[in-house]
């Protein structure tokens, strides 16, 4: 179960949003700070997690570049508190590339945990991964990665996906989309469906809706298994994510547009 909201909170998106967005048209005006977005996880009938995303009021400096600093978290709760799961993850995001410089993640789920730091170096594409000794309470070096240019994490890539301008995309137009996460590339193609109308509890938004095709695996229910619908506006919000997997339906909604 604590696995299943994992999969929702970070495979979905770690799978959509990484992108290179050269060639993209895109408005980082929409990243608002101080903004905070929350959202509930559902495993049917089931209210199983919730999830935040949060951009800091203050802008940092990461060397000579200026960048917003966004922390997402999720957790389990309800009747899947029974599987505990307490993540975070904090990204620096240079304000004129949009890129990576300093990723961090705190996981705890159950027994396990881990905290660790990755360093990108966009000059050198390299990815330096470094991870807490929990006896020492000191970082060591894990590992150094190669990279491809303009790199990504996870959560800058969930706040890439709310500022590319998907108004200037065709019904059918593909999009290829890649990253770093956990000592993995990825490469995902992600189909622009087109808009259309999501009934809320709000009433009916329109939204953009674009269609990640999964790699084949064990969980999701098909390449096309995973729908994700963005708020047709200014903000172009994510309002809700739906996966269907082999047991069953995981749906990310936010919070809100849905009681």
């Amino acid at each position: 179960m604590k696995k299943l909201f994992v999969i929702i909170i970070m495979s979905t998106f770690a799978g959509l949003v990484r992108a290179d967005i050269v060639d993209f048209s895109f408005d980082p005006k929409r990243i608002v700070p101080g903004e905070t977005v929350n959202y509930k996880a559902k495993w049917g009938i089931l209210t199983i997690g919730s999830a935040s995303s949060r951009v800091e009021r203050t802008v940092y400096r990461y060397g000579r570049h200026v960048c917003y600093k966004v922390a997402l978290s999720g957790r389990t709760n309800g009747l899947a508190s029974l599987f505990y799961l307490r993540n975070n993850w904090t990204t620096y995001i240079d304000n004129k590339t949009f890129t990576s410089h300093l990723f961090t993640r705190s996981i705890r789920e159950g027994n396990y945990k881990l905290d660790e730091k990755v360093y990108f170096n966009h000059r050198t594409q390299k990815a330096t991964v470094m991870r807490l000794n929990y006896q020492t309470q000191q970082y060591y070096l894990k590992k150094v990665y190669n990279t491809p240019e303009n790199i990504r994490d996870v959560a800058t890539g969930f706040m890439l996906v709310r500022i590319v301008d998907f108004s200037k995309f065709n019904a059918g137009q593909r999009i290829n989309v890649s990253g770093f996460y956990d000592a993995t590339g990825y490469s995902v193609d992600v189909i622009i469906a087109g808009r259309e109308y999501l009934k809320t509890s709000k009433g009916k938004v329109l939204c953009y809706k674009i269609k990640p095709i999964v790699p084949s695996n064990k969980v999701f229910d098909g390449l096309d298994a995973v729908d994700v619908w963005l708020s047709a506006d200014k903000t172009q919000a994510i309002i809700q994510v739906k996966a269907k997997l082999k047991l069953g339906e995981l749906i990310l909604q936010q919070t809100d547009y849905f009681d």
